[in-house]
């Protein structure tokens, strides 16, 4: 079998309606339902030729009037329908995005109606599989049927009977916020939406939706994605789910370059517009500190922003603003709107008269002056709030889905069926973000340079595990950002042109575009030839730099000195089509020339004669990187210690994953790849039976060498 990351042509949806049975399948997954009580008979790993289900079992459930009804329970099957996948969130496709964008993902979708007279509701049950991937998409609609208002407690998405294989199945959903699944179990990652009571999976709404339906109303649940994993290994694992990522989500492929603006003046905009488009940047929001005002009703306001919106639209770049959604200035609550299980006090609930109204301020702002780009810090979303006046739910129990509902389903969607760009720390991707923080401390930006790119290189180790490069931002402070002096800003780049090309680099090596803020773009034309240089090669190998990241040789912080590391480092991301498959680039932040000789990964370039990842390379997990922890942030933005004064050095909980064996023998295979430096100066390499190349790695004391690869017959 191909290995479907790399390619997945070759697996075909297909949908099978019988008078008994509904079969799903595409060379990769098989679920079987029967449709008398909508039971899920088999869920079918084919590739690694695991049943996951043991026994037929209702596979949805209803929970009405404060009664809990399995699908087994009264719901009499009414008709199937072959349909069309649907498109759950409506985007316009953009120049800068990395993947093919099919959208809905090829596939075919099966939606199963049952009545249940009794209760007098309608429920219609969608399941979609798409071609190339072990993914299988579940969504249930109930309607009320019945002339009174019912009450719609919860609705479980989908219940399965799992066996002791629970850990090849990876359960998403669009119920989610704040939490990466980086370095969690099941369990722990799907808290808010998906829990195992014993044997069973439950996939729902933590605690309630409490849903008063009409009479002819309906009222969708959450959407379930569920991947059944076909490799063993962390890393691995955690690549499929990029890779599904990619499938459902495709907006969060666009790896747009974007500058951070701390001004709201009309000529700052403009004198960012000329910059961004002199060396190719490609989109600006004004950052927080600007003194951007996205919920002002103003007119004379709003013209004024148009015009300077309008003016960077004309030099063909995306802008945009920030705009606080959850917090209240960093300062105590004391509105009707306050989110009273919110221990910092400074929180504001999302589901409340205010919140309302602010995400009409907000939309009204993007259509009237055009924005096709909004950083939104919140809604952040899953806390609890208790209630009370001019709040929407009504009590604790139903706060978290309100919340939501209102914030990310209702609002987002609003926004991304305008265009819009959405810069927002949370995992909301499933419903449209297109990127968050790949992983970072504020204080660190307020630290020696030198030392910000060793963290930075951290971050980026860290977060592509769990995201795509373009799912993640990091950070560059061009001006002061909460402290730290002179010693911490990358201007004047003429003097500071070392540091800031190395920043630079590393950036464009991970393809992790970052938060780049100041007043102006450049300050100086060393600068801007640096700047320009980087954008221009990020801009030509930009696919590929949003490809798979290969974890092989992560950053080690030498904690007697955390300017250095203690050995070379690498970042590399590769993609198994087009001309260029790999770009890696290798770090010696010591102050020592070295030379090694690397076993670099080639698998994923698609040019090994595997058919599956090999076992990866030991000391490369996330919990294996040893980081900085400089002290504590508090509110509003005060830095209560910089400097390094409470420094610490922690690693991340150790993750479960196989015992990793020792490298088989390496034998030759005939395969080839081409390695060039800078691109330049190709030499061809073989390819071992392991998929590694080996490479002799000469770099001179505190300096940077990058390599591309690329398939040997395209060189001939």
């Amino acid at each position: 079998m191909k290995y479907w990351v790399l390619d997945g042509s070759e697996y075909k949806a297909e949908i099978k309606a019988g008078k008994e049975k509904l079969i799903l399948s595409n060379g990769l997954v098989k679920r079987v339902i029967l449709l008398d009580g909508c039971k899920t008979e088999s869920l079918f790993n084919i590739t690694k030729n695991i049943e996951l289900v043991d026994g037929a079992y209702p596979d949805f459930a209803v929970s009405a009037n404060g009664n809990k009804y399995l699908s087994d329970n009264g719901f009499a099957f009414a008709g199937i329908k072959i349909v069309p996948c649907c498109e759950r969130v409506e985007f316009k496709p953009s120049e800068t995005m990395t993947a093919p964008c099919v959208y809905p993902p090829d596939g075919k979708a099966a939606v199963l109606e049952y009545v249940n007279e009794r209760l007098s509701l309608g429920v219609s049950v969608r399941y979609e599989i798409y071609d190339g991937a072990p993914v299988i998409m579940k969504l249930v609609r109930v309607k009320n049927l019945f002339d009174a208002d019912v009450c719609i407690d919860n609705i479980y998405t989908d219940v399965l009977k799992i066996t002791g294989n629970r850990d090849t199945l990876f359960v998403d959903s669009d119920f989610d916020s704040t939490t990466d699944f980086l370095g969690l179990e099941l369990s722990e990652y799907a808290k808010n939406y998906a829990r195992f009571h014993y044997d069973f999976l439950e996939v729902a709404p933590l605690y309630r939706m409490n849903v008063a339906l009409s009479p002819e109303q309906s009222v969708s649940s959450i959407t379930a994605f569920e991947l059944l994993l076909s490799t063993d290994y962390y890393e691995q694992r955690l690549t499929e789910v990029k890779a599904m990522y990619r499938l459902v989500a495709p907006w969060c492929t666009d790896n747009v370059l974007f500058f951070h603006l701390i001004s709201n003046s009309s000529a700052a905009i403009k004198k960012a517009t000329n910059q961004c488009a002199e060396i190719g940047l490609e989109m600006i929001i004004q950052s927080f500190g600007s003194g951007v005002n996205m919920e002002s009703g103003n007119e004379k306001y709003l013209s004024r922003i148009k015009s300077a919106y309008d003016y960077a639209h004309k030099n063909g770049l995306r802008i945009g603003a920030y705009t606080l959604a959850y917090v209240k200035n960093y300062r105590p609550v004391k509105g009707d709107e306050a989110l009273n299980h919110d221990g910092s006090g400074i929180c504001r609930c999302l589901s409340t008269d205010w919140s309302e109204q602010y995400m009409k301020d907000v939309i009204r702002f993007i259509d009237k002056t055009g924005a096709d780009a909004v950083e939104i810090d919140g809604p952040y979303g899953m806390m609890l709030c208790s209630g009370g006046k001019t709040h929407r739910h009504s009590d604790f129990t139903d706060s978290q889905y309100k919340q939501w509902k209102a914030a990310v389903i209702d609002w987002y969607r609003q926004l991304k069926s305008r265009g819009v760009y959405i810069n927002a720390p949370d995992w909301h991707y499933l419903n449209g973000t297109n990127r968050c923080g790949v992983g970072y401390e504020e204080i660190a930006f307020s630290e020696r340079r030198a030392e910000q790119l060793i963290t930075s290189r951290i971050y980026y180790y860290k977060g592509t595990f769990s995201k795509n490069p373009s799912q993640g931002w990091g950070f560059l402070p061009l001006d002061v950002y909460h402290g730290g002096g002179k010693d911490a800003m990358f201007f004047p780049t003429e003097q500071n042109s070392f540091e800031f090309d190395w920043a630079l680099a590393q950036i464009t090596a991970s393809g992790v575009w970052p938060t780049i803020r100041g007043k102006q773009v450049y300050d100086s034309q060393k600068g801007k030839e640096i700047f320009t240089k980087w954008v221009t090669i990020f801009k030509k190998y930009r696919e590929v730099l949003n490809g798979c990241t290969v974890h092989f040789m992560p950053p080690r912080i030498d904690t007697a000195n955390p300017e250095r590391t203690t050995c070379i480092d690498a970042v590399m991301n590769q993609l198994p089509f087009g001309a260029v498959r790999g770009f890696v680039m290798f770090f010696n932040q010591t102050d020592n020339d070295l030379t090694e000789d690397v076993l670099l990964p080639v698998f994923y370039t698609g040019l090994t004669d595997l058919s599956a990842p090999p076992a990866p390379f030991p000391n490369t997990k996330n919990c294996d990187v040893t980081y900085p922890v400089y002290g504590e942030e508090i509110a509003p933005l005060e830095i209560k210690a910089r400097n390094g004064e409470t420094r610490t050095y922690i690693t991340d909980k150790k993750v479960k994953d196989r015992d990793i064996p020792p490298l088989p023998e390496a034998l030759p295979t005939g395969r080839r790849i081409i390695i060039s430096e800078n691109d330049e100066n190709p030499a061809e390499y073989a390819i071992d039976s392991n998929g590694n190349v080996k490479l002799r790695v000469s770099i001179p004391k505190m300096s940077y060498k990058w390599f591309t690869l690329r398939h040997a017959e395209e060189n001939e």
